[in-house]
């Protein structure tokens, strides 16, 4: 009883995370931007773009498949096999991931991991700046263009968080996560056998 407490006490700190993150960089970012930024969803969403994509890339470069292999998941000593302040502070946090792994990759530009580095170090933030530049006065711009920064690191952070949650939680719940498995499959099977 005491391992399942523990087990949902860890998973209820893990999922409550982004939130308190979320709600602090919300009012951050209201500080510094004027409210005509999020009047110009076209910025926002290049950053959450960015984010994502610098989050996936730098997790593909840094975790190997043996990371994401479902036959592995499970194993004791396996890569999920790790506590919680490594969860948070490792594994599922993006700055401790090396970001010059992505610089590196703009010297390899045939390969599709150098083409996706030239699009979040280069292409994605000159269309940040173009466009930052062209909506606002210098001193707004350069406003909109750390918040948009802080919006790409922020999505960046999430994105690694919550692969690094599911997998982590899944290692966590383990034979919980079957018996989940096994009611969700015999509750669909039984609403289809109801239409019959």
């Amino acid at each position: 009883m005491f391992e399942l407490f523990s087990i949902v006490f860890q998973a209820a700190v893990v999922i409550a995370v982004p939130f308190v993150v979320s709600h602090i960089g919300k009012i951050l970012l209201h500080k510094v931007v004027n409210e005509e930024f999020f009047q110009v969803p076209i910025l926002k969403t290049l950053a959450y773009i960015q984010g994502v994509l610098a989050g996936l890339l730098l997790m593909r470069l840094e975790l190997d498949r043996s990371y994401f292999d479902l036959e592995r998941l499970f194993l004791v000593q396996g890569p999920w096999d790790i506590s919680l302040s490594e969860m948070l502070l490792e594994r599922g946090n993006v700055f401790g991931y090396d970001a010059f792994l992505v610089m590196r990759l703009l010297g390899e530009v045939p390969s599709n991991e150098g083409l996706l580095a030239i699009l979040i170090v280069v292409a994605l933030p000159l269309l940040i700046v173009i466009l930052s530049m062209r909506f606002w006065e210098l001193n707004d711009a350069i406003k909109a263009l750390l918040a948009s920064a802080g919006i790409a690191l922020w999505t960046g952070w999430f994105t690694v968080y919550l692969v690094c949650t599911v997998f982590w939680t899944l290692y966590l719940l383990n034979f919980w996560t079957l018996g989940l498995i096994v009611v969700y499959i015999q509750y669909r099977m039984n609403l289809q056998g109801g239409h019959h």
